[in-house]
């Protein structure tokens, strides 16, 4: 085979492979402080194709505390949970639930925490503070491919994360504070 030949088949094979992968990434909804439900593909893997994830977006003020709970309502649900900064054109540039193309990786867990391990049936939480700035996060979902689960299984998300308002009242009261200090101190 001509090396032409050869390189025009293995492009267009890559290239043919790459359109297959990539999708859209299609949002469950937007993240408040909260419960939201959802559903993610059993078995759809933290290092596996990111079109069988459940994505959800959200945004929090500039170093807010956020912690979200992601509890499975199937008892054959393992979930791992990833946070990204930024949102990513199509699945295809997620390379793993810890690696985006031009998002930032923020946090993991597949666990209580982010460090303990769970198992089928057990919630994962992620909690960070918000050292990134104000654009919109990503929240990823997968269940761990450990060949229990089938179809589509169901969760619950907890949120805590505060909205800007929150912030701006926050504000109003210290200015109060020290409106009256001052005053009081005349």
């Amino acid at each position: 085979m001509k090396p032409l030949v050869r390189w025009a088949t293995l492009t267009g094979g890559l290239l043919l492979a790459a359109a297959v992968q990539a999708a859209p990434v299609t949002y469950q909804g937007t993240l408040s402080s909260g419960s939201f439900a959802g559903t993610v593909a059993a078995e759809s893997g933290p290092f596996a194709d990111g079109a069988n994830w459940s994505f959800w977006q959200f945004s929090a003020p500039f170093l807010a505390d956020v912690s979200i709970t992601v509890t499975p309502t199937d008892a054959s649900f393992d979930p791992v949970i990833s946070v990204f900064y930024g949102t990513e054109a199509d699945t295809a540039a997620y390379l793993d639930l810890r690696t985006g193309t031009s998002s930032v990786h923020v946090t993991m867990a597949d666990g209580p925490d982010e460090f303990l391990p769970a198992g089928p049936g057990q919630a994962a939480t992620v909690r960070f503070a918000n050292l990134y700035g104000a654009d919109t996060f990503v929240l990823a979902i997968a269940d761990h491919a450990d060949g229990l689960g089938q179809g589509a299984l169901g969760y619950t998300i907890t949120a805590a994360v505060p909205e800007p308002g929150t912030y701006a009242l926050m504000l109003g009261g210290l200015l109060l504070l020290g409106a009256a200090a001052r005053r009081q101190r005349r």
